[in-house]
């Protein structure tokens, strides 16, 4: 390929790209900006958008709360699975899977308290 066809191609497409920034600068456009989705602690069309952030600051924390309440059950959970079946291998009795089912609902307990005091603290 020789240097004047790799010129004309180069210079082809910087012709196309004056033509198009030429067309788009003598278009008239008019574009509103999207509205912002409401949060669980803001109305749709507000305008504040300080409060459409911690709106959506808390609406993370509490999702954020959720997955931690769910981890602590799937702990629990597998933890009573376990202690059933060192049961089953004679290792445990019923007495330890009774404590560790106490222990747990106890666990869960504080656990859920706590995610709704955090709850009233974001909410502030």
């Amino acid at each position: 390929m020789s240097i004047i066809t790799k010129a004309r191609r180069y210079m082809s497409g910087k012709k196309a790209a004056a033509a198009a920034a030429l067309t788009l600068a003598t278009v008239n456009v008019q574009a509103a900006l999207p509205t912002t989705t409401a949060t669980s602690q803001t109305a749709a069309n507000s305008t504040d958008y300080i409060a459409v952030i911690k709106g959506y600051a808390f609406d993370i924390g509490i999702a954020a709360g959720l997955i931690l309440g769910t981890i602590a059950f799937l702990v629990v959970a597998k933890n009573a699975i376990g202690t059933y079946g060192e049961i089953a291998n004679g290792k445990k009795t019923w007495g330890d899977l009774a404590m560790h089912g106490g222990m747990g609902v106890l666990l869960l307990a504080f656990c859920v308290f706590m995610l709704n005091e955090a709850a009233k603290v974001l909410a502030v």
